[in-house]
């Protein structure tokens, strides 16, 4: 019961803790939708996107989105590399827990992201160039696992390793795994096996 009546109001929430993008940054609300709720805050070369999918994982994620090239990228991601505590909240339901995620997604958008609310978008990137070069980096990997190139996607992961999460790991061992049968019919002698080479 108490999870559709945050469904039905979350929009309204949503837009009274953001109301500063429009009132401070001059950002234009441009669309919204109820579930899953989205609120689109767009400026000449920035946007926000605020959105909240209350019949997935309850998460509220804020996605800072570059207009010049498509780009985006999640606040809580950005913020993983700076050793603010950002973490992603799943299961936020309640209207006092969905409130105070507002609140704290709000104040760590302005504290963290004012060059990239004023358009700064070049400036934002010098100053999150290690974030934004990792997340390209395994965006990179997995594309080349996917296209069947798993000795580029293992040498891409293991430039990563000392920014490993979960998955990198788990996704370094299924393209090291599928390198070992091209190792094995590259045998120089009986009972000898290559070392396998990682670069091209």
């Amino acid at each position: 019961m108490e999870a559709r009546v945050i469904g039905a109001n979350v929009l309204p929430l949503v837009e009274k803790h953001f109301n500063f993008l429009t009132g401070e940054y001059g950002f234009m609300l441009t669309q919204t939708t109820d579930i899953p709720t989205g609120a689109w805050y767009r400026a000449a070369r920035a946007a926000v996107v605020v959105q909240y999918d209350l019949m997935r994982d309850a998460a509220l994620d804020v996605t800072l989105e570059f207009r010049s090239s498509g780009e985006s990228h999640t606040l809580c991601e950005l913020l993983e590399f700076t050793g603010v505590s950002a973490q992603r909240r799943v299961d936020v339901r309640d209207a006092e827990a969905f409130t105070a995620e507002l609140e704290r997604m709000r104040v760590l958008l302005t504290r963290h992201c004012d060059d990239f609310l004023r358009g700064d978008v070049s400036g934002f990137c010098t100053r999150f160039r290690e974030a934004l070069l990792v997340k390209r980096c395994r965006r990179i990997a997995a594309e080349e696992f996917r296209d069947g190139d798993p000795r580029r996607a293992v040498r891409l992961y293991d430039a990563l390793r000392s920014y490993w999460s979960e998955n990198d790991r788990e996704h370094y061992d299924r393209a090291l795994e599928r390198c070992r049968p091209a190792a094995s019919e590259r045998k120089s002698g009986p009972g000898r096996v290559p070392a396998l080479r990682l670069l091209r």
